[in-house]
């Protein structure tokens, strides 16, 4: 630490009681300092601000575990007599060694957060400044004012990175095949059989890959949750294990909307003067892996279950196109596995669609 953190700590007790009611509002914690980390892959800066939001001390570490929890230990060891919170943006998984951190520091609260939240306060600046330090220092005033979720374990973690893993190798092996069919054309007949060989090599390897994740995926993700979801038309094996590894507890969202909108399958909405609303796009601001996963499956039981194709004819005879349509149904989709979820009953077609 350097001899700023010192000076800091006779001027960090200078909170007032005022300060109580803007600090965690959203977050159920008490009134606290926050450390704000903008996170990098072999970096991260770092920016500590008492509890009435102004910066007392910033810094720049290596992003490892032991450099962190280093960090912390000392900080509330300086500060022993405030109440520390940590606050990070979501950044793949190069915050992971800081999650781990606070927990060995007896599970120390840490805050997570869209990163989006961050560009917002960038762009809503005047003169736009970003920098590291400035970046760790919006992170920390986000905590600050209530923004993010207290960041708790989750229980299947290695379900999520292997139904990931399954997405990407089957991305890599489409992108493998187009690129060795294009080669192989521009090059006809003048490749030698080694080459051949290694090329064939190449695509049974990510084949072989592909489908030892998928196995482990579904190892992984065993259990009573993971049976019924498999109920749901157009909802496999693999689905089942995508869609329990992006969601971990399906009880953390309140309404279906949340959901709606974690997968990014809610649509933008546009206003103008008095201008009727209408919906544009999706936002597309979700779990990329989640949108994918119920896109297949509801293309799957629109065609199989009388539910989803009634939905699926309807938004076709509204003028939709086929991508908007599956789209309307993986919504629908995403409802019924919430429902199937929290009440813990196999899926069972509705009456008003059985003949």
């Amino acid at each position: 630490m350097s001899k700023k953190s010192v000076v800091c700590s006779a001027n960090i007790n200078t909170k007032t009681t005022n300060a109580n009611a803007n600090t965690g509002a959203n977050t159920g914690l008490s009134a606290t300092c926050f450390i704000g980390f903008d996170v990098a892959k072999s970096k991260l800066d770092w920016s500590f601000i008492n509890a009435q939001g102004i910066e007392q001390d910033y810094g720049t570490l290596p992003n490892k575990v032991d450099d962190i929890r280093e960090l912390l230990f000392t900080l509330t060891g300086l500060y022993d007599n405030e109440t520390f919170n940590c606050s990070v943006e979501a950044t793949s998984t190069y915050h992971f060694p800081l999650l781990e951190a606070c927990r060995l520091l007896n599970n120390l609260p840490c805050l997570v957060y869209n990163p989006i939240l961050t560009k917002q306060q960038i762009n809503g600046s005047v003169r736009g400044k970003k920098t590291d330090r400035s970046d760790a220092f919006l992170v920390a005033r986000v905590g600050w004012s209530g923004g993010g979720r207290l960041h708790v374990p989750e229980p299947y973690m290695i379900t999520k990175y292997y139904a990931r893993s399954c997405q990407k190798l089957s991305a890599i092996g489409g992108s493998f095949q187009r690129y060795k069919n294009h080669f192989t054309e521009l090059l006809d007949g003048k490749l030698t059989p080694d080459t051949i060989k290694a090329l064939d090599n190449i695509q049974r390897s990510i084949k072989e890959a592909k489908k030892q994740m998928c196995k482990e995926l579904v190892e992984s993700a065993k259990g009573e949750t993971f049976t019924r979801l498999q109920t749901i038309p157009g909802i496999g094996e693999y689905v089942a294990g995508s869609i329990i590894g992006e969601l971990q507890d399906v009880s953390r969202f309140p309404k279906s909307k949340h959901l709606v909108a974690y997968a990014g399958l809610d649509t933008k909405i546009r206003q103008s003067g008095n201008a009727l609303n209408s919906t544009g796009k999706l936002t597309k601001r979700g779990s990329s892996y989640l949108r994918h996963s119920l896109f297949i499956a509801a293309n799957v039981a629109r065609q199989h279950d009388e539910q989803f194709r009634g939905m699926y004819d309807k938004k076709r005879a509204e003028g939709k196109t086929y991508k908007e349509a599956t789209c309307a149904v993986s919504r629908k989709m995403l409802k019924v596995v919430r429902s199937v979820w929290l009440n813990e009953k196999d899926y069972e077609l509705p009456e008003e669609h059985k003949k």
